[in-house]
C-alpha cells in the first residue's frame, strides 16, 4: 500500500488535524461515547473545514498580518479537533502549514477481484486485527488510478490484474466508517480482473508486510471486515458492477 499501516486507510490513514502537522497514521477523530456523536461530529467538521480554510489561504495570501490570522485559524482548528479527538494529536507547525498548498481530499482505491463463482478476493489487514478487506490503499503522487489500484492488489494479494471498470466514486464521510477520519477522503471502487487467471495466479498462502492472509468469499457471507477501510455494501457494489457493468455510483 502507499502507506504501511494503511487504515483505509488507505494506511487508508489519516493525516493529522491540521495543516501544519504531518500525516499519521488512522488518528480517529471521534471518540465512540453514546449521546455525543452527533456534537462530535459537528465539531469535527467545523475543524476540517477551518484547517482547510487556513491551509488554502496561506497557499495564496501574501500580507503578513492576514498569514499571522490564518496561522491562528489553523492553531485553532487543531485544538477543535483535539477536543473529540481520542489520541493526542501533534502540535501545529506553521513552517509546515505555510508549505502544504491548497488543501483538497486525499484519495483511496480500492479492488474488487471476483472468480467464476462470483467470490469476493479479501485480505487479511495486520494493522486493524486480522480483520479483511479489500486490497487498496492511498494513492501515490505522481501515480495514475489504474497503476494504483493494480499495484495495490498485486502487493497485498500477490494477484497481478487489470483494472476493468469504474464502480464508485464515494465520499468516506458520507458513509458509515468507524473510525471516522480528521481528514476529508474520497474512494475509488474499482472492479478489476485477474491479468491471466485465477487457478493460475492466486497464491493461497500468499502474505505481505500488510496482510497475514487471503481468501475468496461468497459476497452475502462475508468475514468480520475492517470497516475503517470497507464496508458490506460497497463489497456488494463492486459485485453488482462485476456482474452488470454501468455508471459508476457517484455520490
Amino acid at each position: 500500500m502507499s502507506n504501511p499501516s494503511d487504515p483505509d486507510v488507505p494506511d487508508a490513514s489519516d493525516g493529522s488535524a491540521t495543516p501544519g502537522t504531518p500525516a499519521t497514521p488512522d488518528t480517529p477523530a471521534i471518540p465512540d461515547t453514546p449521546g455525543t456523536h452527533s456534537d462530535n461530529e459537528h465539531l469535527r467538521r467545523i475543524s476540517i473545514e477551518l484547517t482547510a480554510l487556513s491551509q488554502s489561504a496561506l497557499a495564496y495570501c501574501t500580507d503578513r498580518f492576514d498569514i499571522e490570522r490564518f496561522h491562528r485559524i489553523g492553531a485553532l482548528a487543531r485544538d477543535l479537533m483535539q477536543t473529540v479527538a481520542r489520541e493526542d494529536l501533534p502540535v501545529y507547525e506553521p513552517e509546515v502549514a505555510a508549505s502544504l498548498g491548497y488543501a483538497t481530499p486525499k484519495l483511496d482505491v480500492r479492488g474488487g477481484v471476483f472468480d467464476t463463482q462470483g467470490r469476493v478476493l479479501l485480505v487479511r489487514e495486520r494493522a486493524d486485527g486480522d480483520r479483511w478487506t479489500l486490497p487498496g490503499g492511498w494513492c501515490d503522487v505522481l501515480e495514475r488510478p489504474r497503476e494504483a489500484i493494480e499495484r495495490e492488489v498485486l502487493e497485498e494479494s500477490g494477484m497481478p490484474v487489470r483494472a476493468v471498470h469504474l464502480a464508485g466514486v464515494l465520499d468516506r464521510h458520507e458513509w458509515p466508517h468507524a473510525p471516522v477520519y480528521d481528514r476529508h477522503v474520497y474512494k475509488l471502487m474499482f472492479v478489476c480482473e485477474p491479468a491471466g487467471s485465477v487457478e493460475a495466479d492466486f497464491d493461497a498462502g500468499f502474505t505481505s508486510d500488510e496482510t497475514s492472509a487471503v481468501g475468496w468469499f461468497d459476497v452475502h457471507d462475508l468475514p468480520e471486515l475492517s470497516v475503517a477501510r470497507v464496508l458490506p455494501e460497497q463489497v456488494r457494489l463492486l459485485h453488482g458492477h462485476w456482474k452488470d457493468p454501468g455508471p459508476a455510483h457517484v455520490d
